[in-house]
């Protein structure tokens, strides 16, 4: 297997620690590492890049804590935050706290080699193509967000501009399905990224399909998070009290 314990053997245990009890962090306590390749020792050819425990902490801060695949919400009914993605979760979030600490140049170097053997590292999990690539496409983009915001601005609106063209061409091609060349221009418009080109086109096409996906799944919430509010302010808020025993029921207190 590709991910080996701190001992160098297969992995086959995760050691988590969640920490606070309430939160959503968790800290690793035991390292875990990364071969590439499979083979039984560590090489210039095939080093082992590892995760180191963290310390153990009640309230860990950055760079002593993962959050292991940092999912948004809205992405949760396609892509967990943990599972056979966790490993790679765990070791990319110890990558990037390192490349935090480089040159603008130097971290989007490193960030680039990273989040490749993060892609791969989820293939070698047996997460399905399509979700390893997406999952890549994501933290791809994160590495301009932390180390050149403004280049993420401009790949964040072609993006868009992108994923746009490519529902308007099937719109349009109900008129004309000549239209569906349009399909072809977040292809073309990403070959001015040169190096980061296929990044863009994953971005721009992985835009197209899971934007109605979200849009869908936020009004598909919307009445849960109601019911979720009325509840809470008419049964749950009335029993918030330093005394509780002086309730009744969730509108009534008794004398004092």
């Amino acid at each position: 297997m590709p991910y080996v314990d701190a001992d160098g053997a297969p992995l086959r245990v995760i050691e988590l620690n969640q920490a606070p009890e309430d939160g959503h962090y968790f800290q690793l306590m035991r390292a875990i590492g990364f071969r590439e390749h499979p083979g039984p020792e560590d090489s210039e050819t095939n080093p082992t890049h590892w995760a180191p425990a963290h310390h153990p902490s009640d309230n860990p801060g950055p760079g002593n804590r993962t959050d292991l695949a940092s999912v948004p919400w809205v992405f949760w009914s396609f892509i967990a935050s943990y599972g056979r993605q966790s490993a790679p979760a765990i070791l990319h979030d110890h990558q990037s706290e390192l490349a935090r600490a480089m040159p603008t140049a130097e971290a989007l170097r490193a960030r680039r080699a990273d989040d490749r053997l993060f892609r791969v590292g989820l293939r070698q999990q047996k997460v399905p193509l399509l979700r390893a690539w997406l999952m890549w496409t994501v933290v791809s983009y994160w590495r301009y967000l932390a180390h050149a915001p403004i280049r993420f601005a401009a790949m964040t609106v072609q993006t868009a501009l992108g994923a746009a063209a490519v529902h308007l061409a099937v719109i349009l091609s109900t008129g004309h399905p000549l239209w569906l060349l349009l399909l072809l221009a977040p292809a073309v418009g990403s070959l001015a990224w040169r190096a980061e080109a296929p990044l863009l086109a994953w971005g721009s096409y992985g835009l197209a399909v899971l934007a109605p996906l979200m849009v869908l799944q936020t009004l598909a919430l919307i009445p849960y998070w109601v019911l979720e509010v009325l509840v809470r302010e008419l049964v749950d808020r009335p029993f918030v009290d330093h005394k509780p025993d002086t309730q009744l029921g969730p509108f009534f207190r008794a004398g004092r």
